[in-house]
């Protein structure tokens, strides 16, 4: 009967059914805010099918029904137990009644020290933080430059030191050397330093992989025993389908035994150039933003601050 209370129930992972209606959820809200309310990571769980001996990812999923109907969802990354990752998402027919506060109070009496996403850092979700004493504890910026256009000249020629050359991805053979790289390069870092085969195994599988895409620069003074040169960095670029003038710097990594040799910016530069000659007219990527090196960096390639995300947490969740 209308008036009933939200309903949260809390899954380790979400059937099909339920998952094709979180997704569609997320669509909606997407459509009526301009922003996209999950990360890749978490749609990529949401996706994800509980395992035929029951195991499942580190996490928790939040779903919120009122009057019957799916009225929103929330997704809790436990992968750091000392702070997990949480992204809400409220159906837009179903706002201004109180379900976003229920589950927003749900995820703090669970998990007190959670630290809560707020894509776009949007008004309403800057109210409902604010109204339970959150504070802002981390910025991910958005920055973009144009490959088209007045404003898009690129160095023609990219440098690369002595005994370095670059090329494409190889799938079934770069998997391992590249995970191993990726961990050691973002060793600090909250989301990717973690990737696991699995989520490269998902992410190889969406429809905007391409290895051609995903330049690796490797040493070739430097061999395995089967004359594999070593992965030294590289630069993952993602276009999606459905928008193929805008592209991604998705990743760039540097293995930590070749820092202060100018890769990062070479493999920079080598994926815009790539974007640029697959049709992309412009180019973004997201950076931490107390990470001013970085920020630096890309001010000086014609990256401009262009949208900013936001983590939330109450003020004993800082450390």
């Amino acid at each position: 009967m209308p008036g009933q209370s939200p309903l949260i129930e809390e899954l380790p992972a979400l059937p099909g059914h339920l998952s094709g209606d979180v997704l569609a959820l997320a669509i909606r809200a997407a459509s009526h805010d301009g922003v996209k309310p999950l990360s890749e990571q978490t749609v990529l769980q949401a996706r994800r099918l509980p395992e035929s001996d029951g195991s499942h990812d580190a996490g928790a999923h939040l779903v919120v029904r009122l009057d019957g109907e799916l009225a929103g969802y929330g997704h809790v990354d436990l992968s750091d137990p000392d702070h997990p990752s949480v992204e809400l998402v409220i159906d837009p027919d179903h706002r201004r009644r109180g379900v976003g506060g229920v589950l927003l109070d749900h995820v703090l009496e669970r998990w007190p020290s959670a630290r809560l996403w707020s894509h776009g850092d949007l008004p309403d979700a800057r109210r409902l933080y604010a109204s339970r004493g959150l504070s802002v504890v981390r910025e991910l910026w958005q920055m973009t430059r144009p490959l088209a256009g007045e404003w898009s000249d690129l160095p023609e020629q990219v440098d690369l030191p002595e005994g370095m050359s670059v090329r494409a991805f190889h799938v079934g053979q770069d998997e391992e050397p590249w995970l191993a790289v990726n961990a050691r390069a973002f060793a600090a870092h909250a989301e990717q330093g973690r990737m696991s085969m699995t989520d490269l195994r998902d992410r190889q599988d969406e429809p905007w992989f391409d290895p051609q895409g995903f330049l690796v620069i490797v040493d070739e003074n430097d061999r395995d025993p089967d004359g594999i040169p070593r992965l030294a960095a590289f630069h993952w670029t993602k276009v999606e389908p459905d928008q193929p003038h805008v592209g991604e710097v998705y990743v760039v990594g540097v293995d930590p035994d070749y820092q202060g040799r100018g890769l990062g910016t070479a493999a920079t530069l080598l994926g815009l150039h790539h974007l640029r000659a697959v049709g992309v007219d412009e180019a973004t990527l997201y950076v931490d933003g107390d990470n001013a090196p970085a920020i630096a960096t890309y001010h000086r390639l014609g990256f401009e601050r262009s949208a900013i995300d936001v983590m939330h947490a109450a003020g004993d969740s800082r450390s």
